[in-house]
């Protein structure tokens, strides 16, 4: 971290004699130091800490109404442990009982009064580069257990949901090279079968290819103006096969003068893998809905099925990569991997939009999608 961004940091100065804070203030003033709060009454320091967020506290530990000590037992309360939050103690007492007493009360390093102004500098430095670190080691943290999450959904992918479609379909194919013990109905019946497998497999290989570009940061954005009725209309298209398998109605309540400058392939992806995840889930005779409306240059699209719901529980983990979120049959017993919602997530954020779900167990399900007409 250089030293520029160091003087960036918020730095909390906490002493009730008024000559200190002068002395202290007027030093990191000088020394270019952009964010210094200065309080005498130790019993504010922890609504500073809401409100003002300290990266460093400079702390007296011999003050009225509340000490030093008292205060970092305070700050153990409140501060996460993951979090590093430097303390630097002011004191004059550098007694091996004081320096004891406060390290176990939660202090990072002392200054003594009256202070080297150099010393001071330094230590502040080196504490501020230390909390800094800290925070990128975290952030690498949690991106690397992203990078592992994503790789466990991806490898638990291949080795189930992408095999399964294949074995169905091999399955069902034996079954027909039988053909001279059947009649014409179980023919049908069976070709059908091997259809909605084999659609299922391209449905889950297209999710994969796309997901895989997304993580690589390989997806272009192509802008064009749409008409949304249209792209309601393709993606109802995509899934009318699976739905007439269910008697399910397909309603687009979509105005036609509903325009918004778009990526067509992301937009209806998005649609499609929500309409067929509404199809899974709503049982024979069901009705799935899609209506939009436009609100201040937003364009908010609903797709609403009469179908199973989820619990509270689950709706959480939706569209996390990193969620154990086993994923559920279908109504007829459809399999699916997961990895449709957390598509539509990633594709939403590229799209500089939000999507939210409302349901309840038994009760449907309505997603919302809100985006820019125009990005």
């Amino acid at each position: 971290m250089i030293d520029s961004n160091l003087k960036k940091a918020n730095i909390l100065v906490v002493d009730d004699q008024q000559a200190n804070i002068d002395i202290l203030h007027d030093f990191f003033d000088m020394q270019g130091y952009e964010n210094i709060k200065t309080t005498t009454d130790p019993r504010t320091v922890i609504q500073l800490l809401v409100d003002f967020e300290p990266d460093l506290i400079l702390l007296d530990l011999s003050m009225p109404y509340l000490s030093g000590f008292e205060i970092m037992d305070q700050l153990k309360l409140i501060v996460p442990a993951s979090d590093y939050l430097p303390i630097l103690v002011l004191t004059a007492d550098v007694t091996r009982d004081t320096k004891r007493k406060a390290l176990l009360a939660g202090a990072s390093d002392f200054l003594t009064k009256p202070f080297d102004l150099f010393e001071l500098q330094a230590r502040v430095n080196t504490h501020l580069l230390i909390k800094y670190k800290n925070e990128q080691i975290k952030s690498y943290a949690n991106e690397l257990e992203k990078l592992i999450a994503t790789k466990d959904k991806f490898f638990s992918i291949i080795a189930h949901d992408v095999r399964n479609p294949f074995i169905g379909i091999e399955n069902f194919i034996k079954i027909l090279l039988k053909i001279g013990k059947y009649e014409l109905k179980d023919v049908e019946s069976n070709l059908e079968t091997i259809y909605t497998t084999a659609h299922q497999g391209h449905e889950l290989l297209e999710n994969l290819l796309k997901w895989s570009k997304s993580q690589t940061g390989k997806i272009e954005i192509n802008l064009e103006l749409y008409q949304l009725n249209d792209n309601v209309d393709n993606c109802f298209n995509f899934i009318q096969a699976q739905a007439n398998n269910k008697n399910i109605t397909l309603i687009n309540n979509v105005s036609e003068e509903i325009i918004l400058e778009t990526d067509k392939d992301l937009l209806e992806t998005i649609l499609r893998n929500l309409l067929s995840n509404a199809v899974k889930f709503t049982p024979n005779l069901g009705t799935i809905t899609v209506n939009a409306s436009i609100n201040n240059d937003i364009v908010e699209i609903s797709i609403t099925d009469t179908g199973i719901g989820i619990s509270e529980f689950d709706k959480d983990k939706l569209f996390r990569i990193d969620s154990k979120l086993q994923s559920r049959k279908g109504t007829a017993q459809e399999s699916g991997s997961g990895l449709g919602l957390i598509l539509c997530k990633e594709f939403v954020d590229l799209l500089n939009g939000i999507i939210k779900v409302e349901s309840e167990e038994g009760k449907g399900t309505t997603f919302r999608i809100s985006l820019p007409t125009n990005m």
